[in-house]
């Protein structure tokens, strides 16, 4: 009896059935745009989700800027790329960002989702008309709050140019 209780438990291992992934594995973010979306004179590019800051981008006389984004933490996307809204490249280093000054929109109208590959529809994003808030980002998936809505949306139908339609 003790040797067949330890043949379905080391079976069972080895099943990737039983396996379980721990909760804090996560899945690399597939990276996507997003555009600067701030009011103040400068924005804040800090070294870690609120520490130090590194680079101050000038609002003022910019025509805008889209930052591509490579991971999220806590409120913060941790960009590599800043570029120009006409095509030219400004910086290529890391550092970090607040949600609450990036905007972010779609091409497409876009059904919201109420998790990640979801299949149960909480609202839709009206593609060319409706700008979100980004709160959560998991793997190509990303959770938004639109008018009062929030859900999951996939990265690669956003848009992270503020002027010109994504492809």
């Amino acid at each position: 009896m003790i040797r067949l209780l330890i043949l379905t438990f080391c079976t069972s291992l080895l099943n990737p059935t039983f396996v379980q992934i721990p909760q804090n594995e996560k899945c690399r973010i597939k990276p996507f745009e997003v555009y600067l979306d701030d009011e103040d004179e400068y924005s804040n590019i800090r070294a870690i989700p609120g520490g130090q800051i590194v680079l101050k981008l000038n609002n003022q006389y910019a025509y805008g800027y889209i930052l591509n984004v490579i991971d999220f933490k806590d409120g913060w996307l941790k960009i590599n790329e800043i570029n120009g809204i006409e095509d030219y490249k400004i910086s290529e280093f890391e550092g970090w960002i607040h949600t609450s000054i990036v905007g972010l929109g779609a091409t497409y109208d876009i059904d919201i989702l109420d998790k990640p590959n979801g299949t149960n529809k909480v609202g839709k994003v009206k593609g060319e008309q409706d700008s979100f808030q980004i709160k959560d980002v998991y793997c190509e998936w990303i959770k938004i709050e639109c008018k009062s809505i929030t859900g999951w949306i996939e990265s690669a139908k956003t848009c992270g140019n503020p002027v010109t339609t994504c492809p």
